[in-house]
């Protein structure tokens, strides 16, 4: 019999059953296997095919169940739990969740993934340990391709990948490599977020440029940019379009009259609640 595979499929033979489970015997091993972990019933002398993996007590188990991952196959798996010190949890579809290590996790906190985020990564085993490690921004190819590109205008789901030095490289679930420039960004952003990115630019079939700001905001002019990026800091100002001309220069040096064209392209694309004394950022 070939030797054990840890971390992969390997050959069994179902040697007994207990209260738990059953006892998977292989020439280098007997292999425990919860109920939960096979999906039909088997009996002593079965032949079956098993995910061997490492549990939480650090010993072997068997699961007939197909994890999402492997260690030859990488995909999107959904954070279950953070815990500090150590790194996230994602579920792998194992009994197990696996534990992607902080020394893999941007070293500013805020940009760590929280539960639902999503990371994509592969099973990694050393030492008596299994964890899962993200795939790294020029090996994502390597497990996965996209099946056809996509096109300037669209809008898609993405998931943040990397925080560089410029922007955030983005990735969709079928594979396509997306940057976008902090420029083109409203917030600070966590690794494994899910974004809703449009692209602006196509290089090729793999690769693209895209934007996070909305659409309703990438249509506005200079004046009403200013304005709004001021209410982003602020929440909400005491400036009107009733204000005072000398008021309104103080703050934005622009005019009344280009103020007010400002304020309500602003207030028509539905960024703005305005009233007698007060202009709020609109949630």
């Amino acid at each position: 019999m070939p030797s054990l595979k840890i971390g992969d499929t390997n050959l069994f033979t179902v040697s007994r059953k207990d209260e738990q489970g059953y006892v998977l015997k292989h020439s280098e091993a007997m292999v425990p296997m919860l109920f939960d972990e096979t999906k039909e019933p088997l009996g002593v002398g079965d032949q079956v095919e098993a995910f061997v993996y490492i549990n939480h007590q650090k010993t072997l188990a068997a699961a007939t169940i197909t994890p999402y991952i492997d260690q030859y196959r990488a995909g999107f798996v959904q954070v279950v739990e953070k815990k500090e010190g150590l790194g996230v949890f994602v579920d792998v579809g194992l009994k197990k969740d696996m534990l992607v290590s902080k020394d893999d996790l941007p070293h500013i906190k805020k940009h760590w993934p929280t539960v639902n985020d999503q990371l994509c990564c592969y099973i990694k085993t050393a030492k008596k340990q299994m964890v899962a490690r993200p795939v790294s921004r020029f090996r994502m190819l390597d497990f996965i391709r996209p099946e056809s590109p996509l096109e300037e205008g669209e809008s898609v789901e993405a998931f943040v990948h990397r925080h560089a030095d410029e922007g955030l490289v983005l990735f969709t679930k079928a594979g396509h490599e997306i940057f976008v420039y902090y420029k083109h960004t409203r917030k600070d952003h966590r690794l494994g977020e899910p974004v809703d990115v449009q692209i602006t630019v196509r290089k090729d079939d793999l690769h693209y440029n895209g934007t996070l700001i909305e659409q309703k905001e990438t249509m506005m002019d200079d004046d009403a940019q200013r304005i709004y990026e001021y209410l982003q800091m602020h929440g909400s100002m005491d400036l009107t379009d009733k204000s005072n001309p000398d008021d309104i220069f103080a703050v934005f040096h622009m005019s009344k009259a280009a103020f007010k064209r400002a304020l309500g392209r602003l207030y028509k694309s539905e960024l703005v609640e305005l009233d007698k004394t007060e202009t709020r950022i609109k949630k």
